[in-house]
């Protein structure tokens, strides 16, 4: 942030100076007058050189090693128009940092969710559904200036395996900033999805955010599950299906499918 004074500033340090060439000078014939000038012209000046020292006294922040460009201003921390998602400031602290002294801020994250040839759709703290074709993680981080670095996403499975990681450099403008890798993660049956996964944000090696989410178990995955690996319907799915639709059925009902079985193709189509 830049140190630079105002007018105002210098206008109140000449007058300072002032009162005290004035005091100084009117020592001899007007002592009272005199030392009052010149208390009140010390005073001025104390209390410029002193705010002055105050501003330079600012705390460290936490923030990447990005070659930061300062051509303006610093953004507010907080503003009207703008939304901070409490999960993103949750995966903040989660990442070991204070969201309230972090010069780079992670203001939304989450998943992409990928499936046929549908429009992605956004996942933040539901879970996810587990027959997605793929999932790509994003993150909105908000900048005070303008900077280059490298943002680098890993995702983590229920078992602790890190089975995602892809590192980009971005170039970043000042305020918001949706970042995401240019690559995304295949979903499958055979990974881990009985806890949560966590995806990891990084910049220049600083840790920037900490996100969890879960699955939800969807109908195509269960059936799959109880299918074996050459196309037979496991015991278990068979002894379902048997107690649920066949156990229910009368023997009339039975001898109904099996006459339209074994009756002709074509008599079946006029039916």
């Amino acid at each position: 942030m830049s140190n630079a004074r105002t007018p105002q500033h210098y206008g109140k340090i000449v007058a300072g100076l002032f009162l005290l060439l004035m005091g100084l000078s009117s020592l001899p014939s007007q002592a009272t007058f005199g030392i009052l000038m010149l208390a009140i012209g010390a005073w001025l000046l104390w209390r410029q050189f002193n705010s002055t020292n105050n501003r330079n006294r600012s705390g460290e922040d936490s923030s990447p090693d990005f070659d930061y460009s300062y051509e303006e201003d610093p953004l507010p921390r907080q503003s009207g128009a703008e939304k901070v998602y409490a999960h993103a400031l949750r995966a903040v602290e989660a990442a070991g940092l204070n969201p309230d002294a972090a010069q780079v801020l992670p203001v939304d994250l989450g998943v992409m969710v990928f499936q046929g040839d549908n429009d992605p759709v956004v996942y933040r703290t539901q879970p996810v559904p587990d027959d997605a074709d793929y999932i790509q993680p994003f993150v909105q981080l908000r900048l005070p200036t303008r900077a280059v670095g490298r943002v680098k996403f890993e995702v983590i499975d229920s078992d602790g395996q890190v089975i995602f990681i892809h590192e980009d450099v971005h170039n970043l403008e000042r305020g918001r900033n949706l970042v995401t890798p240019s690559a995304r993660l295949p979903i499958h049956d055979a990974q881990a999805m009985h806890g949560n996964w966590r995806i990891r944000v990084s910049a220049d090696g600083l840790p920037l955010a900490n996100h969890s989410f879960m699955w939800q178990e969807t109908n195509t995955r269960a059936i799959r599950r109880h299918i074996t690996e050459d196309g037979e319907l496991s015991n278990e799915l068979r002894a379902s299906l048997a107690e649920n639709r066949l156990g229910k059925m009368s023997l009339d009902e039975l001898l109904s499918f099996q006459e339209e079985d074994e009756a002709p193709p074509r008599q079946q189509r006029r039916s």
